[in-house]
């Protein structure tokens, strides 16, 4: 008999999870804003992001982002990145999509091949790749990433941070 009431109580709770994922899910779309989001580099609030020393091949890159914006659900994030010259390898933690704004940059990726990336020029960086960056001087990029997370399982974790907020409050 415990064994029925424990199943029960399982059930009701992946049923109210569904349920609160489900409501948080329709509630954040219709949250969304509805204007866009424009910035001009020589104006946006740049901040100190040093890439990892052991990732550094020479020079002392001074690594500036000023985060533009993101997305209404969080899941990707627009950047304006800039560093000075300097060749590091760059491991990538989410998809990125980059459009280089000024200077240039050459990018061996992994398969040997090296690229000449310019003003202009945008490039996609898949999840996990690794590439050599070459910055000769100066680069400054706008970079979208994109990272790798379910839906249910974001508006899963929303809904159980307002249920226990408003239990705790």
């Amino acid at each position: 008999m415990p064994e029925l009431t424990v199943k029960k109580i399982a059930l009701v709770a992946v049923l109210l999870l569904a349920a609160g994922a489900y409501a948080e899910i329709r509630l954040h779309e219709q949250g969304r804003p509805v204007s866009g989001t424009t910035i001009k580099p020589g104006i946006a609030a740049f901040s100190p992001a040093p890439i990892p020393a052991d990732w550094v091949v020479s020079g002392s890159p001074v690594t500036e982002v000023a985060e533009v914006s993101q997305t209404h659900d969080g899941s990707a994030h627009v950047y304006l990145w800039r560093t000075t010259a300097s060749a590091f390898r760059w491991t990538h933690h989410a998809d990125e999509i980059i459009t280089i704004l000024d200077g240039d940059v050459f990018i061996t990726g992994a398969d040997g091949e090296r690229r000449h990336l310019t003003a202009g020029d945008v490039a996609h960086f898949p999840i996990g790749s690794v590439q050599l960056w070459e910055v000769p001087k100066t680069l400054l990029k706008s970079a979208i990433l994109k990272h790798q997370s379910p839906t249910l399982v974001e508006a899963s974790m929303r809904w159980m941070r307002r249920a226990r907020a408003l239990v705790a409050g």
